[in-house]
C-alpha cells in the first residue's frame, strides 16, 4: 500500500470535524463528518493507525456463515455476475452480514494477495466502532448507499481504496447484509465512482428480491412489472400473500409505489381491482394478469407463484391419501412441469439453482425441460 503522510490526513480529519460544514473538494460532506466524530469521540480511534481489519478466525467465520446461509444462498450469483462488471476496473466485491462481518467475496486470484493487504478478505470486520469511517461501517449506520473515496475513509489505512456500498433489506425491513465493491487502484476523481456506485444498488436490490422469493416459497408470491416483457426475467414488484388472499410481505420497489402496504397483513382488494380468490387462482404458464392498483389506478402485469409445496399440503394429510384417486399420468406430468418452472422462476432462470431447489442433477433437469416443452421468458 502507498506511504500516505499521516500527520497531514489526522489534520485533515480534524479540520473536518471542527469545521462541521463540507469543504469543497475534500469530499467532507456532513454524512462523513458525524462519523468522524464518532470515530474520535465516541470509539477513541486513531486516524493515523495504519494496521489493517481484524479478521475472523476459520472457525469464527464458519459459524457466522453457517447463520447467514438464507444470505448467502440468495447472493451467490449476483456476487459473481457484479464481480465480472467490474473486474476490469480492478474491484473486489465483498459481501457482509448485518454486523459488518464479510462472509463472501469476489477477486480475481492473481490480485488476491493485493486485495488481502488492504484487508479486503473473508472474515474482515468494518464495523465504525472498530475501523471508523469506510463504505461498510457508514451503511450499517444510516442504511443508505454510498461511496467512500480514498482520503473520505477515517484511518490512514484505508485512504489508497474505494468503496462502493449498498444495504440489503430482509422481508420486514431489516439490514440484513451490505453488498460492497472495493478497489485498492482507482482514479483520484470522485466522478469516476458514480456507475459503480449505480451498479453495486442494483446489484443489492437484485440480492434482495432472491432472498424475498426464497424466503417466500412456502407463500403465494405475485411477481410484477410495468412491462410484461419483465415481469418474470426481471419483476420489480413482489408480493407475498397467505391462503386467504392477504399480503403479508413485499419487497422495497412494492412498498414504493404500491399503495396500502404500508400496513401488512392486508387483503388484495385493498392493493388491486381483484379480489384475492382470482389472484391466487392463477398460475405459472398461464396468461399474465392485468392489475391496476387500487387507489391510484396505474396498470401492472403479474404472474403469481403458487407455493413450492402447495400441493403436498393439499393432498398430503391421511384422509385425503386414503381417498384420494390416483393421479393419471397426464396431470402427474402437469404438477411436475408447474414443479420445474415455479423453481426456475424461483432462480431467475438460472439452471444450477433451480437443479438445487428441485434436488436434481443439471443434466436431469435439462431432460425435463425438455420432455415438458419448456421455454425460457427471453426465448419466447
Amino acid at each position: 500500500m502507498p506511504y500516505v503522510p499521516q500527520t497531514r490526513h489526522i489534520e485533515r480529519v480534524r479540520s473536518a470535524i471542527e469545521a462541521r460544514t463540507s469543504r469543497a473538494g475534500d469530499g467532507a460532506s456532513p454524512r462523513l463528518v458525524s462519523s468522524y466524530r464518532r470515530s474520535l469521540e465516541q470509539y477513541h480511534l486513531d486516524p493515523g493507525a495504519t494496521v489493517g481489519p481484524r479478521i475472523l478466525t476459520t472457525p469464527e467465520l464458519r459459524d457466522v456463515r453457517q447463520r447467514e446461509e438464507p444470505v448467502l444462498r440468495a447472493s451467490g450469483q449476483c456476487l459473481s455476475q457484479l464481480h465480472e462488471m467490474v473486474r476490469e476496473a480492478d474491484y473486489c466485491v465483498m459481501l457482509t452480514d448485518a454486523a459488518g462481518v464479510t462472509i463472501d467475496y469476489r477477486v480475481d486470484p492473481d490480485r488476491r494477495n493485493a486485495f488481502k493487504r488492504a484487508g479486503l478478505y473473508p472474515g474482515s470486520c468494518w464495523s465504525e466502532r472498530e475501523e471508523g469511517t469506510c463504505g461498510i461501517a457508514t451503511v450499517l449506520l444510516d442504511r443508505e448507499p454510498i461511496t467512500v473515496h480514498k482520503f473520505d475513509h477515517f484511518r490512514a489505512a484505508f485512504t489508497t481504496l474505494t468503496c462502493s456500498a449498498s444495504p440489503i433489506f430482509g422481508l420486514s425491513g431489516e439490514l440484513i447484509g451490505v453488498l460492497d465493491a472495493s478497489a485498492v487502484r482507482s482514479p483520484d476523481e470522485r466522478e469516476s465512482q458514480r456507475l459503480v456506485n449505480h451498479i453495486v444498488r442494483q446489484s443489492a436490490v437484485l440480492i434482495e428480491n432472491s432472498y424475498f422469493l426464497h424466503a417466500t416459497t412456502h407463500r403465494w408470491v405475485m411477481l410484477a412489472h410495468r412491462n410484461r416483457h419483465y415481469v418474470e426475467s426481471q419483476p420489480e414488484i413482489l408480493i407475498a400473500f397467505d391462503e386467504r388472499g392477504r399480503a403479508v410481505a413485499a419487497n422495497r420497489r412494492a412498498k414504493e409505489c404500491v399503495p396500502g402496504l404500508e400496513r401488512l397483513p392486508c387483503d388484495a382488494s385493498e392493493l388491486f381491482n381483484t379480489r384475492a380468490l382470482r389472484l391466487l387462482d392463477a398460475r405459472m404458464g398461464s396468461d399474465f394478469i392485468s392489475l391496476r392498483l387500487a387507489r391510484s389506478g396505474e396498470p401492472l402485469f403479474a404472474r403469481v407463484r403458487p407455493p413450492v409445496l402447495h400441493t403436498l399440503h393439499r393432498h398430503n394429510t391421511p384422509a385425503a391419501a386414503a381417498s384420494a384417486p390416483k393421479a393419471p399420468v397426464c396431470e402427474a406430468n402437469t404438477t411436475e412441469r408447474r414443479r420445474i418452472v415455479n423453481a426456475l422462476t424461483t432462480a431467475k432462470w438460472r439452471p444450477v439453482e433451480a437443479a438445487k431447489l428441485l434436488g436434481m442433477s443439471r443434466a436431469t433437469l435439462y431432460r425435463r425441460i425438455a420432455k415438458h416443452s419448456i421455454v425460457p421468458p427471453h426465448r419466447r
